[in-house]
């Protein structure tokens, strides 16, 4: 919300500068018409009366005469030649936005190296232009017309800040008592009436400075021009401190649009105030004065100095504030809870003193190149800078509110298609985060724009540019679509893994959608890759050729390999195994944990987990296909009864029938073949029992454990190993003596 805040206020600003510009370009426009004759003749007596003075002059002088030289043989350089047409470097349509912006900015710097060498020639004049030539009464008869004025303007504008400070006192305390949602409303209407109140002193004193301005000039029509040109430059500068004021608003607390001491408001409202009127009297009224009376050579070195001697304090004064700036930003950085917004608090609090130094230097590059118009063309471009900085932090905002937050899906969903939620909470941020990055773009292009820098948006109508847009935004389309087809169809496959309407596929479904979105993960990314490549430009028919030699090479040296990835294919077409069966698969019983197309992972029963690729698989038994059989041999004594064992085994399996926890595993009546083997000491009787898949062995041991207790209660003998031993005999068939000792009964007794 505070960000929000930040950008509305940034918004503010930009309306209020903009309106400055608005006002500006009318004050400029008035002494321009007012004007327009007198500017006419004096320029047709200048065309029609050439300084010859100033010219013997500088060919007299042997330094300026040599400059001369140069400045004509640079100039017989670049003459265009017969035929040759224009040399003036132009951007053709098929120049690169490189070499557009390399023109302009040699545009520029030509235009300042020759603004040098002009101001040098014009100095160097001026110094032996004889002073007793200059008019010295003018400045005499209208010093005192001109302080009269002076001194009523700006008396005038003191009495009216007098007079309103008990409304400006009022305001401060009606904005400082609103709540917490009502707070921004209320500055913002108060600093409406603030400026609203300004504009109408400044329209007051304006209105009554040219009726006094009027009477003081009398006749005299050059007075009134440098009045006029007074009371142009006083309004439009005192506008530009109202402004500034607005912004800082050092004297009142409730009234700050940004969190900034008192001390520091004070400060940079005096530096500033102290620049504007410096640089805007010096263009805007000294320069003109000083070229009608004593010519353009001092008028330029007038603006030379004005515009050096600005350069140097502004620079002494952000660089000596930089520290305190930095240390203001800091902890706001470390608060912010928005990462990115923290990163570039932190980011400016180290750097601004270097944009404010780099938009310094624009500014005096601005003066020196277009003298003319400098000082409306700054500030119209600094307002559409504000305008476009606001604009962009509001709809970067706008798109993080929008597309910022954590994505959270319902209960439903989540259960349906629990990836869904991380997947979107992964992609999201990449893509504000791409957006944002076209808006800083975008933002930037804008700013260049309106500096004059160089116009990104005329080379995106030429035929690279069109080219280039082309491929952003195919590029953009195919990653927006395989992001798309890539969320649609892992969601589709999990829908169908975690089951619709409460019936769940079974395990062959289970891994083949496994390993089908597998494939489709690799493939898109593989033909994302491949149409992004091709709309870069990049000829991908080698590298599709030089894929299929890899892959050739790939098979004749990983035989192995394709031989695993072949066999999986068709143990998985034949549904063969899935996860979770028992199998015996090279040698190797176990459970199937995983499958992959080139190997299956199995878990035996003493834990040990093995990996077992396809192509040392050459028969593969699944014992949990359809049912499965308890299959057994009951061994009993030769001296018992065949049908009563019978009897007590059918007995055993009634009981395990009654079993709660075995009756849904037995599919069918138990079947017994009968004798299948009359054994060395026991009779072998078979039996089976049918039961589901993979309870086998369940039934198995829990039928065992009835039949022992079965065949115990009824006295049948499961035969054991038994031993014979024998002692041998004589001729006449009799067996030696045998000696028996009774070691565990009582002495004496008989073994």
């Amino acid at each position: 919300m505070r960000f929000i805040f930040e950008g509305r206020r940034l918004v503010m600003l930009g309306l209020m500068l903009a309106a400055l510009i608005g006002f500006m370009k009318a004050a400029v426009a008035a002494p321009a018409q007012e004007t327009g004759a007198g500017a006419q003749s004096k320029a047709q007596q200048v065309k029609a009366a050439p300084d010859y003075a100033a010219l013997a002059a500088l060919l007299e002088d042997p330094k300026s005469r040599a400059v001369l030289i140069k400045e004509l043989q640079r100039l017989a350089s670049e003459q265009p030649t017969a035929g040759s047409g224009n040399t003036t470097p132009k951007t053709s349509a098929t120049a690169t936005l490189a070499s557009s912006m390399a023109v302009d900015t040699l545009s520029v710097f030509h235009t300042v190296h020759d603004g040098g060498i002009k101001a040098l020639v014009q100095f160097n004049r001026l110094l032996h232009i004889d002073p007793a030539s200059w008019d010295w009464s003018a400045v005499g008869e209208n010093v005192w017309r001109m302080a009269l004025l002076f001194v009523f303007a700006y008396g005038s504008w003191l009495l009216y800040g007098r007079l309103i400070r008990p409304v400006l006192v009022r305001l401060d305390r009606w904005s400082t008592a609103a709540s917490a949602r009502q707070h921004l409303l209320r500055l913002c209407l108060s600093l409406t009436l603030i400026g609203a109140l300004g504009l109408l002193g400044l329209g007051v004193i304006f209105i009554t400075g040219n009726f006094l301005s009027a009477t003081l000039a009398g006749d005299s029509e050059p007075a009134l021009w440098r009045q006029t040109l007074f009371l142009n430059a006083f309004v439009t500068l005192e506008f530009a401190r109202l402004v500034i004021g607005l912004v800082l608003t050092p004297s009142y607390d409730g009234l700050h649009l940004f969190p900034i001491k008192a001390d520091q408001a004070k400060f940079w409202m005096r530096r500033s105030s102290g620049l504007i009127r410096f640089l805007g009297y010096g263009l805007m009224w000294l320069v003109p004065v000083v070229e009608r009376t004593w010519g353009i050579d001092a008028a330029q070195s007038v603006v030379w100095t004005l515009a050096v001697v600005g350069l140097i304090y502004a620079l002494h004064t952000v660089f000596s504030q930089r520290r305190i700036l930095r240390d203001a930003l800091l902890p706001m950085a470390e608060r912010h809870p928005n990462g990115m917004i923290s990163w570039l608090l932190s980011a400016l609090a180290h750097t601004w003193h270097l944009l404010a130094a780099l938009y310094i230097g624009m500014v005096f590059l601005v003066g020196l190149t277009r003298p003319t118009d400098a000082l409306p063309f700054i500030a119209r471009a600094t307002g559409y800078t504000f305008l476009i900085i606001a604009g962009a932090l509001l709809l970067s905002a706008i798109v993080v509110q929008l597309l910022g937050g954590e994505v959270r899906l319902k209960e439903h969903h989540r259960k349906r298609v629990p990836l869904l939620e991380r997947r979107l909470n992964i992609y999201l941020p990449w893509l504000v985060r791409a957006i944002r990055l076209v808006i800083l773009l975008v933002a930037i292009a804008l700013i260049l724009s309106v500096w004059h820098v160089t116009n990104v948006f005329n080379w995106l109508g030429t035929n690279p540019g069109q080219q280039f847009l082309s491929a952003v935004f195919d590029v953009a389309f195919i990653l927006l679509g395989t992001l798309f087809t890539w969320l649609v169809t892992a969601s589709l496959i999990e829908i169908k893994l975690n089951g619709v309407s409460d019936h769940m596929p079974s395990a062959r479904m289970q891994t083949l959608l496994a390993l089908f979105r597998n494939v489709v993960a690799i493939a898109l990314l593989t033909m994302a890759v491949m149409m992004v490549l091709s709309e870069l430009g990049v000829n991908i028919g080698p590298l599709l050729a030089g894929a299929g030699v890899l892959g050739l090479a790939i098979g004749f040296g990983a035989q192995k390999l394709v031989q695993d990835v072949i066999t999986g294919v068709f143990i998985q077409l034949e549904n063969a195994i899935n996860t979770g069966d028992t199998i015996t698969v090279g040698g190797i019983t176990g459970t199937a944990e995983r499958l992959s197309i080139r190997s299956v992972s199995l878990r035996d029963l003493n834990g040990t987990y093995h990996i077992v690729p396809f192509s040392a698989v050459e028969v593969v038994s699944n014992y949990m296909r359809g049912y499965a059989y308890h299959k057994a041999e009951y061994r009993i004594a030769y001296r018992e009864s065949i049908d009563e064992a019978i009897t007590y085994l059918e007995a055993a399996f009634e009981e395990l029938k009654a079993d709660p926890a075995m009756r849904g595993k037995i599919l069918e009546p138990i079947n017994i073949p009968g004798v299948t083997e009359l054994g060395a000491s026991s009779v072998n009787i078979r039996v089976m029992i049918k039961t589901t898949p993979g309870d086998q062995w369940a039934v198995g041991r829990a039928y065992n454990r009835l039949v022992k207790m079965h065949f115990d209660a009824a006295g049948i003998e499961i035969p054991f190993p038994h031993t014979t031993i024998y002692f041998g005999e004589d001729k006449s068939g009799k067996a030696p003596p045998v000696y028996v000792q009774n070691l565990g009964g009582k002495p004496g007794a008989a073994g």
